[in-house]
Protein backbone atom coordinates (compact mmCIF):
# COMPACT_ATOMS: atom_id res chain seq x y z
CA UNK A 1 0.00 0.00 0.00
CA UNK A 2 3.08 2.40 0.99
CA UNK A 3 4.62 2.09 -2.12
CA UNK A 4 1.25 2.37 -4.22
CA UNK A 5 0.85 5.55 -2.47
CA UNK A 6 4.68 6.99 -3.15
CA UNK A 7 3.48 5.69 -6.68
CA UNK A 8 0.55 7.75 -7.39
CA UNK A 9 2.27 10.44 -5.62
CA UNK A 10 5.36 10.50 -7.99
CA UNK A 11 2.87 10.25 -10.88
CA UNK A 12 0.72 13.10 -9.91
CA UNK A 13 4.08 15.11 -8.65
CA UNK A 14 5.95 14.47 -12.61
CA UNK A 15 2.08 15.57 -14.29
CA UNK A 16 2.27 18.74 -11.98
CA UNK A 17 5.93 19.37 -13.28
CA UNK A 18 5.27 18.64 -16.73
CA UNK A 19 2.15 21.36 -16.80
CA UNK A 20 3.76 23.84 -14.97
CA UNK A 21 6.97 23.33 -17.75
CA UNK A 22 4.80 23.82 -20.35
CA UNK A 23 3.20 26.61 -19.26
CA UNK A 24 6.15 28.34 -18.76
CA UNK A 25 7.89 27.35 -21.65
CA UNK A 26 5.25 28.50 -24.29
CA UNK A 27 6.50 31.62 -25.66
CA UNK A 28 4.43 33.73 -27.81
CA UNK A 29 5.46 34.53 -31.60
CA UNK A 30 2.60 36.99 -33.01
CA UNK A 31 -0.85 37.62 -32.62
CA UNK A 32 -3.00 39.11 -35.25
CA UNK A 33 -6.54 40.71 -34.87
CA UNK A 34 -8.78 42.23 -37.39
CA UNK A 35 -11.86 44.42 -35.50
CA UNK A 36 -14.78 45.21 -37.90
CA UNK A 37 -17.14 48.19 -36.90
CA UNK A 38 -20.13 47.25 -38.83
CA UNK A 39 -21.77 50.16 -40.85
CA UNK A 40 -24.47 48.19 -41.68
CA UNK A 41 -25.36 44.22 -41.88
CA UNK A 42 -23.24 43.89 -45.02
CA UNK A 43 -19.70 45.82 -44.82
CA UNK A 44 -17.91 47.48 -42.25
CA UNK A 45 -14.53 49.41 -41.49
CA UNK A 46 -11.62 46.88 -40.32
CA UNK A 47 -8.86 48.14 -38.09
CA UNK A 48 -6.22 45.58 -38.42
CA UNK A 49 -3.80 45.05 -35.16
CA UNK A 50 -0.52 43.20 -34.44
CA UNK A 51 1.45 41.82 -31.59
CA UNK A 52 5.30 40.62 -32.24
CA UNK A 53 6.98 38.99 -30.01
CA UNK A 54 11.00 37.86 -29.13
CA UNK A 55 12.08 35.06 -27.14
CA UNK A 56 8.09 35.53 -25.66
CA UNK A 57 8.28 39.04 -24.84
CA UNK A 58 5.96 41.78 -26.63
CA UNK A 59 8.39 43.81 -28.49
CA UNK A 60 5.97 45.85 -30.96
CA UNK A 61 1.86 46.94 -31.34
CA UNK A 62 1.45 48.15 -34.69
CA UNK A 63 -2.69 49.14 -35.53
CA UNK A 64 -2.93 50.90 -39.15
CA UNK A 65 -0.49 53.26 -39.33
CA UNK A 66 0.70 53.84 -35.47
CA UNK A 67 3.45 51.56 -33.99
CA UNK A 68 4.33 51.06 -30.36
CA UNK A 69 7.95 49.62 -29.78
CA UNK A 70 8.76 47.83 -26.37
CA UNK A 71 11.95 48.28 -24.57
CA UNK A 72 13.38 46.38 -21.59
CA UNK A 73 15.78 46.82 -18.55
CA UNK A 74 18.66 43.81 -17.80
CA UNK A 75 16.35 42.11 -15.30
CA UNK A 76 13.17 41.71 -17.94
CA UNK A 77 11.35 44.08 -17.07
CA UNK A 78 9.76 46.73 -18.96
CA UNK A 79 11.50 49.66 -19.33
CA UNK A 80 10.54 51.78 -21.84
CA UNK A 81 7.67 52.27 -24.47
CA UNK A 82 7.70 54.34 -27.70
CA UNK A 83 4.64 55.24 -29.86
CA UNK A 84 4.88 56.90 -33.61
CA UNK A 85 2.93 57.67 -36.41
CA UNK A 86 4.23 56.81 -39.39
CA UNK A 87 4.85 60.14 -41.70
CA UNK A 88 4.50 62.59 -38.80
CA UNK A 89 6.47 63.87 -36.29
CA UNK A 90 4.21 62.72 -33.68
CA UNK A 91 5.16 60.50 -30.46
CA UNK A 92 4.18 59.15 -27.29
CA UNK A 93 7.27 58.09 -24.69
CA UNK A 94 6.81 56.00 -21.92
CA UNK A 95 8.91 55.13 -18.84
CA UNK A 96 8.94 52.64 -16.06
CA UNK A 97 10.99 52.79 -12.84
CA UNK A 98 11.40 49.81 -10.61
CA UNK A 99 12.82 49.31 -7.13
CA UNK A 100 15.45 46.88 -6.26
CA UNK A 101 12.76 44.27 -5.86
CA UNK A 102 11.31 44.38 -8.98
CA UNK A 103 8.27 47.09 -7.74
CA UNK A 104 6.66 49.38 -9.64
CA UNK A 105 7.53 52.94 -8.26
CA UNK A 106 7.30 55.34 -11.36
CA UNK A 107 5.33 55.39 -14.63
CA UNK A 108 5.82 58.70 -16.57
CA UNK A 109 4.08 59.91 -20.01
CA UNK A 110 5.26 62.21 -22.64
CA UNK A 111 2.34 63.15 -24.88
CA UNK A 112 0.83 66.10 -26.93
CA UNK A 113 -1.67 67.53 -25.45
CA UNK A 114 -3.75 70.95 -26.55
CA UNK A 115 -1.53 71.61 -28.70
CA UNK A 116 1.78 71.25 -26.24
CA UNK A 117 3.58 68.53 -25.12
CA UNK A 118 2.69 67.03 -20.78
CA UNK A 119 4.26 65.01 -18.86
CA UNK A 120 2.34 63.19 -17.22
CA UNK A 121 3.83 61.52 -13.76
CA UNK A 122 2.51 58.70 -11.91
CA UNK A 123 4.38 58.25 -8.01
CA UNK A 124 3.79 54.42 -6.69
CA UNK A 125 4.34 54.04 -2.40
CA UNK A 126 4.39 50.62 -1.04
CA UNK A 127 2.90 50.29 2.83
CA UNK A 128 2.64 47.19 4.27
CA UNK A 129 -0.90 45.97 2.20
CA UNK A 130 -2.10 49.42 0.75
CA UNK A 131 0.03 51.00 -2.21
CA UNK A 132 -0.64 54.22 -3.35
CA UNK A 133 -0.63 55.92 -6.71
CA UNK A 134 -0.52 59.70 -7.05
CA UNK A 135 -0.87 61.46 -10.47
CA UNK A 136 0.49 65.29 -11.78
CA UNK A 137 0.89 66.88 -15.13
CA UNK A 138 3.49 69.51 -15.73
CA UNK A 139 0.56 71.40 -17.25
CA UNK A 140 -1.31 71.35 -14.34
CA UNK A 141 -0.05 73.69 -11.38
CA UNK A 142 -2.37 71.20 -8.23
CA UNK A 143 -0.51 69.06 -6.45
CA UNK A 144 -2.43 66.49 -8.00
CA UNK A 145 -4.60 65.15 -10.54
CA UNK A 146 -5.43 61.71 -9.33
CA UNK A 147 -4.79 60.39 -5.60
CA UNK A 148 -5.64 56.50 -5.62
CA UNK A 149 -4.80 53.75 -3.06
CA UNK A 150 -4.89 50.12 -3.73
CA UNK A 151 -5.66 47.26 -1.08
CA UNK A 152 -3.28 44.47 -1.70
CA UNK A 153 -4.22 40.46 0.26
CA UNK A 154 -2.85 37.22 -0.72
CA UNK A 155 -0.74 39.21 -3.87
CA UNK A 156 -3.96 40.63 -5.71
CA UNK A 157 -5.74 43.97 -5.29
CA UNK A 158 -9.23 44.11 -3.85
CA UNK A 159 -10.17 47.21 -3.55
CA UNK A 160 -9.28 50.76 -5.28
CA UNK A 161 -10.34 54.23 -3.79
CA UNK A 162 -9.83 57.18 -5.30
CA UNK A 163 -9.76 60.63 -3.14
CA UNK A 164 -9.99 64.49 -3.16
CA UNK A 165 -7.52 67.36 -2.24
CA UNK A 166 -9.52 67.28 0.98
CA UNK A 167 -8.49 63.07 1.67
CA UNK A 168 -12.46 62.37 1.11
CA UNK A 169 -12.92 59.00 -1.05
CA UNK A 170 -14.47 59.69 -4.02
CA UNK A 171 -15.17 56.54 -5.99
CA UNK A 172 -14.24 53.35 -4.60
CA UNK A 173 -14.14 50.26 -6.60
CA UNK A 174 -14.29 46.18 -4.41
CA UNK A 175 -12.82 43.39 -6.62
CA UNK A 176 -13.95 40.15 -6.54
CA UNK A 177 -11.91 36.80 -7.55
CA UNK A 178 -12.83 33.33 -8.43
CA UNK A 179 -10.30 30.84 -9.26
CA UNK A 180 -7.44 33.75 -9.42
CA UNK A 181 -9.93 35.19 -12.27
CA UNK A 182 -11.52 38.90 -11.50
CA UNK A 183 -15.12 38.00 -12.19
CA UNK A 184 -16.88 41.44 -10.73
CA UNK A 185 -15.79 44.82 -10.06
CA UNK A 186 -18.16 46.40 -7.36
CA UNK A 187 -18.75 50.25 -6.87
CA UNK A 188 -19.23 51.25 -3.69
CA UNK A 189 -18.95 55.07 -3.61
CA UNK A 190 -19.27 56.99 -6.59
CA UNK A 191 -20.28 54.95 -9.28
CA UNK A 192 -21.98 51.94 -8.04
CA UNK A 193 -22.37 50.14 -11.10
CA UNK A 194 -21.75 46.52 -11.06
CA UNK A 195 -19.25 44.86 -13.62
CA UNK A 196 -19.45 40.89 -14.04
CA UNK A 197 -16.92 38.82 -16.23
CA UNK A 198 -16.73 35.00 -17.10
CA UNK A 199 -13.47 32.48 -17.69
CA UNK A 200 -12.86 29.67 -19.44
CA UNK A 201 -10.54 26.86 -17.64
CA UNK A 202 -7.65 27.18 -20.18
CA UNK A 203 -4.76 28.84 -20.20
CA UNK A 204 -4.42 33.02 -19.97
CA UNK A 205 -2.66 34.42 -23.31
CA UNK A 206 -2.91 37.65 -21.63
CA UNK A 207 -1.55 36.53 -18.69
CA UNK A 208 1.05 35.00 -20.77
CA UNK A 209 2.07 38.73 -21.22
CA UNK A 210 1.58 40.58 -18.30
CA UNK A 211 3.97 38.09 -16.81
CA UNK A 212 6.90 38.65 -19.04
CA UNK A 213 6.41 42.07 -19.11
CA UNK A 214 6.08 42.88 -15.54
CA UNK A 215 8.13 39.81 -14.11
CA UNK A 216 7.15 38.44 -10.28
CA UNK A 217 4.54 41.68 -9.00
CA UNK A 218 2.46 41.68 -12.29
CA UNK A 219 -0.66 40.92 -10.07
CA UNK A 220 0.00 44.40 -8.67
CA UNK A 221 1.57 46.34 -11.38
CA UNK A 222 -0.94 45.99 -13.98
CA UNK A 223 -4.04 46.96 -12.19
CA UNK A 224 -2.23 49.97 -11.45
CA UNK A 225 -0.97 50.36 -15.05
CA UNK A 226 -4.46 50.12 -16.29
CA UNK A 227 -5.90 52.81 -15.82
CA UNK A 228 -3.33 54.88 -17.74
CA UNK A 229 -1.80 52.60 -20.58
CA UNK A 230 -4.68 50.93 -22.65
CA UNK A 231 -2.53 48.22 -23.82
CA UNK A 232 -3.00 46.26 -20.52
CA UNK A 233 -6.36 45.28 -18.99
CA UNK A 234 -6.58 44.76 -15.00
CA UNK A 235 -8.11 41.59 -16.24
CA UNK A 236 -5.08 40.01 -17.69
CA UNK A 237 -3.91 39.17 -14.23
CA UNK A 238 -6.21 36.63 -14.30
CA UNK A 239 -5.35 32.85 -14.68
CA UNK A 240 -7.76 32.20 -17.19
CA UNK A 241 -9.37 33.86 -20.78
CA UNK A 242 -12.04 36.15 -20.47
CA UNK A 243 -14.97 34.66 -22.30
CA UNK A 244 -18.45 37.61 -21.44
CA UNK A 245 -18.98 41.14 -19.67
CA UNK A 246 -21.47 42.75 -18.73
CA UNK A 247 -22.72 45.80 -16.63
CA UNK A 248 -25.63 47.31 -14.97
CA UNK A 249 -24.04 51.09 -16.50
CA UNK A 250 -26.40 51.94 -18.77
CA UNK A 251 -23.16 52.96 -20.76
CA UNK A 252 -21.38 49.95 -20.94
CA UNK A 253 -21.80 47.14 -24.09
CA UNK A 254 -21.38 43.63 -23.28
CA UNK A 255 -19.15 41.79 -24.70
CA UNK A 256 -18.66 37.39 -25.71
CA UNK A 257 -15.71 35.72 -26.82
CA UNK A 258 -15.36 31.96 -28.16
CA UNK A 259 -11.92 29.99 -28.11
CA UNK A 260 -10.10 27.21 -29.62
CA UNK A 261 -7.60 26.31 -28.15
CA UNK A 262 -3.82 24.24 -28.93
CA UNK A 263 -3.05 20.83 -27.08
CA UNK A 264 -1.18 22.65 -24.79
CA UNK A 265 -4.67 24.14 -23.97
CA UNK A 266 -3.46 28.10 -24.69
CA UNK A 267 -5.73 29.95 -27.53
CA UNK A 268 -4.92 29.69 -30.89
CA UNK A 269 -7.87 31.87 -32.09
CA UNK A 270 -10.53 33.81 -30.68
CA UNK A 271 -14.02 35.25 -31.67
CA UNK A 272 -15.02 38.43 -29.77
CA UNK A 273 -18.77 40.31 -30.36
CA UNK A 274 -20.34 43.08 -28.84
CA UNK A 275 -24.03 42.37 -27.55
CA UNK A 276 -25.18 45.26 -29.55
CA UNK A 277 -24.04 43.66 -32.79
CA UNK A 278 -21.62 46.44 -34.01
CA UNK A 279 -18.24 45.13 -33.38
CA UNK A 280 -16.16 42.02 -34.19
CA UNK A 281 -12.79 40.81 -33.65
CA UNK A 282 -11.48 37.80 -34.89
CA UNK A 283 -7.93 37.52 -33.27
CA UNK A 284 -4.97 34.76 -34.37
CA UNK A 285 -2.18 33.64 -31.62
CA UNK A 286 0.70 32.27 -33.16
CA UNK A 287 3.36 30.68 -30.57
CA UNK A 288 7.53 30.04 -31.07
Amino acid sequence: MKTYSIAIFIMAFSFLTYSQDSGNSVKLKQIISAKTNFRNLKSGEITNKTLLFKDGKLLSIQTSDVIQSFFYNPKELLDMTVKEKQGSNWKEVINYLYNKDGQLVKFTKKYEEGGEMVVKTVIITYEGSRVRAITKKSNIQQTFIDDIEYVVENGMVVRRASRDRNQQIVNKIEYGYYKDNIVRHKGLIGDKALKNYSFDDKNSVELLIAQNTFGQHYKVIVPIISFHEEEFDLESISNNNKLNFNSTSTTAIGTSRKFKYNTLNFPVSSSLVEENGIVKTETTYLYE
